[in-house]
């Protein structure tokens, strides 16, 4: 089915639909966020020394060798998947009005990850209100896209906007960042380790999907920001999952599935979970030396597994699934 203008249909099915047209990180406005309250649980190892030593500053200038390799990396992975045939669209640069919004100074620019401003289920497009200062902006560089999306047959609109604030509690003050929330089937999951997306996030989305869909909170650990940093879903029946992040076990929808354990310093130093999905036979991998157990578990599940150097980015906190969000997954 083909929408007016020839183009195909919005719509994301499940986290092991096939990715067929995605948006993507872009690395060259990569600028060190303001280390405030919410970038404690993102921070992690020497990537935390050096981002409380140069907040506010280009990675280009900080430290042009790493980003170097940062930038080969990211747009490595790009090319790599333009040439699978999946369409990836990118961002735009942010203006400097925009770079100091909410607050009227700069808290970072982090466009080489593009999962929390928006999330696609099934054809919602919704932008987001993230809880992070540095993710609230990041809607302005891919809102030309994000409205493009109408003329395909999506229902695009806004949650709420967290405003100035660190945080506020309370009715109407829900957070919802892309990274914990998990498109499978009809049952959504989101994550709540306390950092990023919160109960009222989980009600006001439960509320804007309606009755068709069932919304479920997860409990996490607080070491880690998102339930995509402790979990990978590449096909229904199987998770890669690090056990240790879910105080209250895993939620009873995955309770029976088949498990790839990930311990929790692979999830938190390497992001193991935080894998591309490209269908429910391929997943997209780093070629690091700390991926080649889940590699080879999935390569023992019938799974073909493609990898490519990622290490530059994936050591920033973010991996495959953080960098892209899809607009069509069927």
């Amino acid at each position: 089915m083909e929408t007016q203008n020839g183009t195909e249909p919005i719509g994301v099915s499940s986290e092991w639909g096939t990715l067929k047209e995605c948006i993507y990180g872009w690395a060259d406005q990569f600028i060190i966020p303001k280390f405030l309250a919410d970038s404690k649980a993102r921070a992690y190892g020497d990537f935390e020394r050096f981002w409380i030593t140069n907040q506010g500053r280009p990675v280009a200038e900080a430290d042009p060798d790493y980003f170097a390799a940062f930038k080969s990396q990211l747009d490595g992975a790009v090319v790599l998947l333009r040439g699978l045939g999946i369409k990836i669209h990118q961002p735009r640069r942010l203006s400097d009005g925009n770079l100091a919004f909410p607050r009227g100074e700069n808290h970072g620019c982090m466009t080489p990850w593009l999962r929390d401003p928006f999330v696609t289920i099934g054809n919602n497009v919704i932008e987001l209100a993230p809880r992070s200062l540095f993710h609230r902006r990041q809607r302005f560089s891919v809102r030309h896209i994000l409205a493009s999306t109408m003329e395909r047959g999506a229902r695009y609109f806004a949650q709420p906007d967290g405003g100035a604030d660190d945080n506020a509690e309370g009715p109407g003050w829900g957070y919802l960042e892309g990274g914990d929330i998990f498109v499978l089937g009809k049952k959504i999951l989101v994550g709540h380790s306390g950092n990023c997306s919160n109960p009222e996030g989980a009600r006001w989305l439960q509320h804007a999907l309606g009755p068709e869909y069932d919304v479920e909170m997860v409990k996490l650990d607080p070491l880690f920001p998102h339930l995509d940093c402790v979990l990978m879903t590449p096909r229904e029946g199987l998770a890669v999952v690090c056990m240790e992040a879910f105080p209250e076990g895993l939620p009873g929808h995955l309770a029976n599935w088949d498990r790839i354990v990930v311990g929790k310093e692979a999830a938190k130093r390497h992001l193991a979970c935080n894998n591309l999905v490209l269908d429910d036979r391929t997943v997209m991998m780093p070629s690091e030396e700390p991926h080649d157990y889940v590699a080879g578990e999935l390569k023992a599940r019938g799974f073909e597994v493609i990898r490519t150097p990622y290490e530059a980015v994936y050591r920033v906190g973010g991996s495959f699934r953080c960098a892209h969000q899809p607009l069509i997954r069927l």
